[in-house]
């Protein structure tokens, strides 16, 4: 009796599916063009309380590859990533004008909270720019000059922090890595592209 009760479900379920078609014509897929590869924007800056001053990345990296910072003021990791980088400011391996910080969470950090994560006067100050893009900030296509379709976080591969990318003067992301805590294996790499 269970036995013909199971096959009648199966066969009762069997026929209440749908069918199946390889195309269907409810569902049309929009093209969508990748993300730009040579991207900039302009962005007010930390210390800046007027917000009269922005950074306009493409000028930025105009001299030279720039390593990208992606931070945030609770992020341990960006923390001590600040401060390894600082070090290699400090003994002349980097210079100050091929790193940038870029705040990655406007949207729930204000610029006062990361002011006082990475200001003059915080426990990890930076001696390079840090920029304070909004979420709605606009992406510029390099290779075309338009406005990009894609958010400034999508533009650079969303994300998350700490993510150290390089930037070369094209305005082209040319290394990435999201590893979360310094290593000197990394600012070895970091130097070598640099330098």
């Amino acid at each position: 009796m269970k036995i013909a009760f199971f096959f009648s479900l199966i066969i009762i379920v069997g026929s209440l599916s749908g069918c199946v078609e390889e195309k269907s014509g409810l569902i049309e897929s929009e093209e969508i063009s990748p993300a730009p590869e040579r991207i900039s924007f302009s962005s007010p800056i930390m210390g800046d309380d007027s917000n009269n001053t922005a950074l306009d990345l493409q000028e930025y990296v105009s001299e030279g590859p720039v390593l990208l910072i992606w931070v945030a003021a609770g992020c341990r990791g960006c923390h001590s990533w600040t401060d390894m980088i600082s070090e290699e400011v400090e003994s002349g391996n980097i210079t100050n004008s091929s790193v940038l910080s870029i705040h990655r969470y406007s949207s729930f950090e204000s610029p006062s909270y990361v002011e006082e994560s990475y200001g003059k006067n915080s426990s990890n100050p930076v001696s390079w720019t840090l920029a304070l893009p909004q979420e709605n900030t606009p992406v510029i296509n390099l290779d075309t000059g338009q406005e990009s379709q894609y958010s400034i976080y999508d533009s650079f591969g969303n994300p998350s922090t700490p993510t150290l990318q390089i930037m070369d003067e094209t305005g082209k992301l040319i290394w990435s890595s999201k590893t979360y805590w310094p290593t000197s294996e990394i600012i070895d790499e970091i130097k070598n592209i640099l330098n």
